[in-house]
């Protein structure tokens, strides 16, 4: 996969360290990538970033997953996937946000950045193959 083909990830994360593990490591495999401490930032750098994937936190202040994924879904032209990544695993809330539109969600105990970063391109890769 080449860089023109990469995903554009946008990291909302309001944990200094893990936002910055994971926003290093998309880096060092070639990944454009932003990141936002908050569902707001993020509202607010998703227009002009316009992420492909979004690797969205669930508990930040300012803004919330659950406000930003309603945001979101208001835009008419929000084109990203949205990943929930989470260390809540109760299953109301994972409903709640697939069917505010996310993706999938994946609970960050389960995952490690080489971890996400392999499931991200798989992911991209299956898409580019359907298109």
């Amino acid at each position: 996969m080449t860089a023109k083909t990469l995903p554009k990830i946008m990291i909302v994360e309001d944990d200094d360290i893990i936002r910055e593990v994971y926003t290093l490591k998309f880096e060092l495999e070639g990944f454009p990538v932003t990141a936002a401490e908050n569902g707001q930032i993020a509202l607010e750098r998703a227009a002009s970033f316009e992420p492909d994937i979004i690797l969205l936190d669930m508990m930040m202040p300012v803004m919330g997953g659950l406000d930003f994924m309603r945001a979101w879904r208001a835009l008419p032209e929000r084109a990203a996937e949205v990943i929930v990544f989470s260390n809540i695993s109760a299953p109301n809330q994972m409903n709640e946000v697939l069917a505010l539109g996310a993706s999938e969600y994946w609970v960050k105990s389960d995952y490690t950045p080489d971890r996400a970063t392999t499931a991200i391109v798989e992911r991209w890769q299956r898409r580019d193959n359907q298109k």
